[in-house]
Order: C-alpha cells, then sequence, then structure tokens
C-alpha cells in the first residue's frame, strides 16, 4: 500500500477542499493510505471525517502558502509517518518541509491562476524553487497549465487533470417546491445563483449589481449567495445600498449543496479569475444551464451557446444581459441543461480526475 500525505491550509472550504472531498470519495482505499493534514479548525475537518478519512490537525499551520513554524511542525510529522508522497495543495510549507524530511516523492497541485511576474529575476527564481521543491506538478486545467508555463515551470513537469465532480442527487418536484418554501422563494420566482467564496476574486459585487438591473425588470427574481468569506458584510451593505434585501439572499455556509442547486434557474459565477470553477461543474450535473465569465479555465468548461452563456469579467451590463436571456427563454435553459449534464458526464467525473491521478502515484518509482 502507498502512503500519501496530502497539505491543505485551508480552513474555509474552497476549491482545493471540495476537490480533495471529492478524490476521497473515489480513491482506491485498498491501493493508496491517505492522510490529510489541515489548520485547527478547518471546516475541512468533519467533512473528511465524514468519509472516513484520517486526519490530522495542525496548530502552527496558518490559511497561507508559507509559514516558518508549520515548516518545522510539518518537517517533525513527516519524519513520523514517513509518506511515499507528499501531496500538497498551494502549500510551500509542506513542500519545503517534505524536502526536508527526505520524502521520496512530492506533488504540487495548481488551484489558482497568478497574476504575471514582469520582474524576470523574481520569475526565475519562483520558478526554480518550484522546480526544485515539486517532482510533479498538477494543473487543473489548461489555462493554469499555461500560467505555470509562463511562470518558468518545464512542461515535462506538468501533468493537467481537469477537476472532477460527484454528480448531484437529482430531486423531485415536490422536494424542490419544499426546499423553495423553506428560503421564501415563491413558485414562479426565477432563481439565479452563485456558490463561491466570499472574496474579492470572486466578482460577487458585479452580479449584485447586475441583480439591480435584473430587478428594475422583473419583480419575480430571487438571487442565492451560497458561501462565506471576508466580504460577506461589505457584499450585505452592497445589497441593502441597492435596495435588494427582498431579491438577494445570503445563506452562508452550506454542507451539502444538493437542495440549492436543484432550485436553480440559472447558476452563475462572475470572477475575475478562475483556474477551473467546481460550481459550474456541479450544476451542469443536474442540468443546469450557466452564465460565467470567460477567464482563465472557464471556457474549458463552458462553451458558449451550448452549455451556458460567456461574459467578459467586471462586465455587469454583459452579465445582465446574459442572466436575462436565459430568463426569457426557458426552452434554451432546459436546452442548455441538457447539454451540460452530457458535457459533465464525458468530461469532469470525480472517478476520472481521480483515476489519473492514481495512474501518476503508481507511475512513480
Amino acid at each position: 500500500m502507498i502512503k500519501v500525505i496530502h497539505v491543505v491550509s485551508d480552513t474555509n472550504i474552497g476549491g482545493a477542499g471540495r476537490w480533495l472531498l471529492n478524490f476521497l470519495k473515489e480513491v482506491n482505499r485498498e491501493k493508496f493510505e491517505i492522510k490529510t493534514v489541515v489548520p485547527v479548525g478547518s471546516l475541512l475537518t468533519d467533512e473528511i471525517k465524514k468519509l472516513n478519512g484520517q486526519v490530522v490537525e495542525m496548530s502552527d499551520m496558518a490559511d497561507k502558502s508559507f509559514d516558518r513554524k508549520a515548516v518545522w511542525t510539518l518537517y517533525h510529522l513527516l519524519k513520523r509517518e514517513k509518506p511515499r508522497i507528499v501531496h500538497t495543495h498551494a502549500n510551500l510549507s509542506a513542500r519545503i518541509a517534505a524536502k526536508m524530511a527526505g520524502v521520496k516523492h512530492v506533488i504540487y497541485t495548481k488551484h489558482c491562476i497568478d497574476p504575471p511576474i514582469p520582474n524576470g529575476i523574481k520569475k526565475s527564481i519562483k520558478a526554480m524553487g518550484n522546480m526544485l521543491l515539486s517532482d510533479r506538478i498538477i494543473a487543473v486545467s489548461n489555462a493554469v497549465k499555461d500560467n505555470l508555463l509562463d511562470a518558468g515551470m518545464p512542461e515535462e513537469k506538468i501533468s493537467v487533470i481537469h477537476n472532477g465532480v460527484e454528480k448531484l442527487k437529482e430531486v423531485s418536484d415536490e422536494e424542490k417546491d419544499a426546499i423553495r418554501m423553506r428560503w421564501g422563494i415563491k413558485p414562479d420566482d426565477i432563481v439565479i445563483g452563485i456558490f463561491a467564496r466570499l472574496e474579492e476574486v470572486k466578482g460577487h459585487c458585479y452580479l449584485i449589481d447586475a441583480a439591480r438591473i435584473i430587478a428594475d425588470e422583473y419583480s419575480n427574481v430571487k438571487i442565492l449567495i451560497v458561501g462565506t468569506g471576508s466580504l460577506e458584510k461589505r457584499l450585505k451593505a452592497q445589497v441593502r445600498a441597492l435596495k435588494l434585501s427582498d431579491k438577494v439572499v445570503f445563506t452562508g455556509h452550506i454542507n451539502d449543496i444538493t437542495p440549492l442547486m436543484n432550485i436553480l434557474d440559472i447558476n452563475v459565477i462572475s470572477s475575475i479569475s478562475e483556474a477551473i470553477c467546481l460550481s459550474i461543474i456541479e450544476g451542469m450535473s443536474v442540468g443546469k444551464p450557466c452564465v460565467a465569465t470567460n477567464t482563465g479555465g472557464i471556457p474549458e468548461v463552458v462553451q458558449d451557446g451550448y452549455n451556458g452563456k460567456l461574459v467578459p469579467i467586471k462586465d455587469t451590463d454583459a452579465l445582465a444581459d446574459a442572466i436575462q436571456a436565459l430568463m426569457n427563454e426557458k426552452e434554451l435553459r432546459d436546452v442548455m441543461g441538457k447539454n451540460g449534464r452530457d458535457f459533465m458526464d464525458t468530461h469532469f467525473t470525480a472517478s476520472e480526475m481521480t483515476r489519473k491521478l492514481e495512474e501518476i502515484y503508481l507511475s512513480l518509482n
């Protein structure tokens, strides 16, 4: 059995955390012993335990990539555990600790797209550091691979494995009615949703501005903002200032997004930058059309006019127009939803993602 330790520094459940949970549902536990290291208080801890996963909580690991204290704590942990593979997620501390501890193989999954580094010296130093500290790098989209290549990483070290998700359960019409009632949504309301951390990069402010435009035309609209994050107070203040409190619902953190995803009419992601979007893929698994910003790896998931609509980043008017176009045509929503479901089944399942990663684990001598 191959022992693998994953290190995730997230306290919230973002893309890396959801990636991990999907992986743990599918990994072959007869071939791989998986342990996960997370910070104390991470929302991931209970979710990993629900999947019968082994989890180690670390008090010295902050919600950031590099932390001096974390390096030494992780070093001692890895010396004790003696894993064959350490698989890190945006955690420089873990990569340094793994090399110090003599771990045979260090893998780094890149879940985001970094801004370009204009300074040639800084770019070279960062590329050299990544090359020395990582034996293999997993890019979650071709856009992420391009970002790594631009940063000076050698192509032979990079493998693209698109994020995959577990297909959400579809619920009955009766259950949908009950869910809508629970959230104060009327039978004739068109439900728009965004499932994303409340952080600057996700562009919620543009969706809220678009909501003002939409609400001026439609009285029967409800917008669900699902998630938590550092911008919660600011975004709620924006909603109040635009007099949208009766249209916009902040749900907070939701462990199981299945009920809310099922009642959507339109799934939205308004990100400024996005490596790939799990919530759009999850929505496709239950036949939800989407409106998404044309950035990063999103066009690898959303084919404009086929399973959704793409709009420029930070363009409130274009976002509102695309949402309204889908609101006006239920038949178009149904067609795009079916196309999205088929596309997800073919390209973005958790089982396919996990199988490809297991092949990489097994290929390491």
